[in-house]
């Protein structure tokens, strides 16, 4: 709140924690290496506007099935998905509205702002017709942290983005979100007084800060010991994609996500308590998912974030191999 009315919202106060962060790392890391430090101001800028571009794109795409829902014929589906608010919710519970979604402060992937925001710098750099890799190893640090805060952001906004139930109790890693007796948030009215999805009084696994934590370690790594390397350039920028690729394929199967491709059988509750989609998704029809959600529900699948992750991980390593980035840049010394 903003003098007891609704204003920015946590999640976006922690947007803009990240960007000044990186406003102030990445233009000192380019100078430390002898290179435009200006180059970070349209560089960074052009990140963020493609990190929210590539979130909501690919969230858009990841509930597709939930938006485009053959009820009429295929003319009326288009005309109603595509000229209409609310799209096919308006017809048929538990649908969503293609425009509605874009638009709502909620409903973020990482991996489409990640992509979007890598392609904006990549072709920013190479409009300027600068050494692409070398300038991006400096902005790696900024990265790193910037992901650290804004899953922060996460945990701390009340979008659901925890886990399931947990096996047992840690300090930090596993929390009850929310009220501790699970009488939890539906009235959008109040959603700036406490979280507006809560895990119903189950203690569930804290993954936003999992991931936060593994980055900063990654934060730490570069500022104290990697970014001193005189490694080839575009090293560092293979070790972000390996290591975050790893945390988050990991992370994966802790979280609340839908299996793109199914290994195991559903979780119960998917048809018993409660509709298959992700627990951030409850908050846009303003319920709240049983606690047999949270209890029954188990990874049966790999999921989209593990799917990108894996291809994550394997660019970042076959260009470490195939480019040999751990020698020496003999380059930068002559």
């Amino acid at each position: 709140q903003i003098l007891g009315q609704p204003g920015l919202s946590t999640y976006s106060i922690m947007l803009m924690i990240a960007f000044l962060t990186a406003s102030f790392l990445a233009p000192r890391e380019l100078r430390r290496r002898g290179l435009r430090p200006e180059v970070a101001d349209w560089g960074l800028l052009i990140a963020v506007i493609g990190a929210i571009v590539g979130s909501k794109v690919f969230y858009i795409l990841e509930i597709w099935g939930r938006i485009w829902i053959i009820d009429l014929s295929w003319w009326d589906t288009f005309k109603e998905v595509f000229f209409s608010w609310d799209g096919m919710a308006d017809r048929i519970p538990g649908a969503m509205g293609m425009w509605s979604s874009l638009f709502d402060p909620g409903g973020l992937v990482f991996y489409g702002g990640f992509i979007f925001a890598f392609g904006g710098i990549y072709f920013y750099l190479r409009y300027l017709g600068v050494e692409i890799w070398r300038y991006g190893d400096a902005f790696m640090p900024s990265l790193a942290i910037g992901y650290a805060i804004g899953r922060l952001g996460c945990l701390i906004s009340g979008d659901g983005c925890f886990g399931h139930a947990a096996s047992a109790n840690i300090p930090l890693l596993t929390m009850v979100y929310g009220p501790e007796n699970g009488i939890c948030n539906s009235d959008p009215s109040l959603a700036y007084q406490h979280p507006y999805v809560c895990s119903m009084g189950v203690n569930v696994w804290n993954t936003p800060l999992m991931e936060s934590l593994l980055s900063t370690g990654l934060f730490i790594a570069y500022m104290a010991w990697l970014r001193h390397k005189n490694f080839r350039p575009g090293m560092l920028v293979a070790i972000f994609l390996i290591f975050n690729g790893v945390a988050r394929f990991s992370v994966e199967f802790l979280r609340l996500n839908d299996a793109i491709i199914p290994i195991l059988d559903a979780p119960v509750h998917m048809t018993e308590y409660g509709i298959p989609r992700a627990v951030s998704e409850y908050r846009r029809g303003g319920t709240q998912p049983l606690a047999e959600f949270f209890q029954y529900w188990h990874w049966y699948g790999f999921t989209q974030a593990q799917i990108t992750a894996f291809f994550l991980i394997a660019i970042g390593s076959a260009w470490m191999v195939i480019g040999k980035l751990w020698k020496r840049d003999t380059a930068a010394e002559t």
